[in-house]
C-alpha cells in the first residue's frame, strides 16, 4: 500500500527499512516508525505539535475524555460499510499519537472485522509516541498533502481535527472507500475558551460539501465533560493552543472552578464521486 515520496513508485518493507526500485531507501526507527517526509517537502524544521503537547493528548485521552466521539466514529464506520465487508484498510491522517486508530480499529475488530491500520503526522516525535505505544500498527512521518500511500488502497480515511487535500483523499481511497472527517462544532471547549478570551468566538459550521465526494451523514454530538481529575483537566488545556495564549504564571490556576467544558464535535462520512 506505500509508495516512495520521491518517485512514487512502489515501497517494500523490512523489519529494518523500506526501499523503492529506484534505490531510495527509508530507515526504520527503532520504535519502528518510517520517515516519508523528505526535507524538500518540510516547511519548518520540526513541524507539527510539540512534545508536551502531544503527552497531555495522550494523557488526556486515556483518561477517556474523548471517548464518545471515538466510539461514536466506529458506529458510524461499522453502519456505513458494504455488509459483505469481512476486512478493512484503515488509514488515520494525522494520527497525532495514536490513541484514535488504535481506538477505532479496536471497536471495529469486537464486531468481527479484520483491520489493518495505519497513520501519519507530519510530526515526527508524534509518530515515534504512537509507535511505541501501538506496536501492531505501522505509523510514518508524512504530510497529508503528499500521503505516501499507492491509488485506491484504503478503504477508510479518517481525518479527524486535521487539515488534508482533497484530491489526495480522493486518490487514496478505493471506488467503495470511506472519508470520515471530524470537525469542532460551534460550542466546543467553549467555558474553557471564556478563560483565555475576553471575547471567545465559537467555531464556524464545517463545510458540507467537499470537491470529489458526496456527503452521506453528517453528525452533530456534544455532551459535557466533567473533569475526573486535576490530571484530565490539565491535559486538556496543555493539548490545545489555549495553554500558550496565557501568561506562564498564570497557567496554574486558570482552571481553578472550572468542572466541566462542553464538548461539541461534527463528524461527517463521504464517499467519492464516481
Amino acid at each position: 500500500m506505500w509508495r516512495c515520496p520521491q518517485c512514487q513508485s512502489e515501497l517494500t518493507l523490512t523489519a529494518s527499512a523500506a526501499h523503492c526500485e529506484n534505490q531510495h531507501t527509508f530507515d526504520r526507527a527503532k520504535s519502528g516508525y518510517l520517515n516519508l517526509l523528505p526535507v524538500q517537502f518540510k516547511k519548518s524544521k520540526q513541524p507539527g505539535d510539540d512534545k508536551a503537547m502531544l503527552r497531555a493528548r495522550q494523557t488526556f485521552h486515556h483518561l477517556r475524555g474523548y471517548a464518545p466521539l471515538m466510539e461514536e466514529i466506529g458506529a458510524l464506520i461499522l453502519a456505513n460499510i458494504s455488509p459483505d465487508d469481512s476486512s478493512l484498510t484503515l488509514f488515520d491522517a494525522g494520527c497525532g499519537e495514536g490513541t484514535y486508530v488504535d481506538t477505532i480499529t479496536r471497536l471495529l475488530v469486537e464486531n468481527g472485522l479484520n483491520v489493518t491500520s495505519s497513520g501519519c503526522d507530519i510530526a515526527k516525535v508524534a509518530v515515534d509516541i504512537a509507535s511505541k505505544a501501538y506496536r501492531q500498527h505501522q505509523f510514518v512521518v508524512a504530510s497529508n498533502v503528499n500521503l505516501p500511500l499507492k491509488d485506491g488502497c484504503l478503504d477508510v480515511l479518517l481525518q479527524v481535527f486535521a487539515p488534508g487535500s482533497e484530491k489526495e483523499q480522493a486518490r487514496v481511497l478505493s471506488a467503495n472507500g470511506l472519508l470520515v472527517t471530524v470537525d469542532p462544532g460551534p460550542a466546543h471547549l467553549q467555558e474553557l475558551k471564556a478563560l483565555v478570551y475576553e471575547t471567545p468566538r465559537q467555531h464556524p459550521e464545517p463545510a458540507t460539501e467537499r470537491n470529489g465526494f458526496r456527503n452521506i451523514t453528517t453528525k452533530r454530538l456534544r455532551y459535557t465533560l466533567d473533569f475526573t481529575s486535576d490530571e484530565q483537566k490539565m491535559a486538556l488545556l496543555t493539548m490545545t493552543p489555549y495553554l500558550w495564549r496565557v501568561a506562564t504564571e498564570k497557567r496554574g490556576t486558570l482552571t481553578e472552578g472550572l468542572e466541566a467544558v462542553t464538548a461539541d464535535f461534527v463528524v461527517q462520512l463521504w464517499h467519492k464521486e464516481e
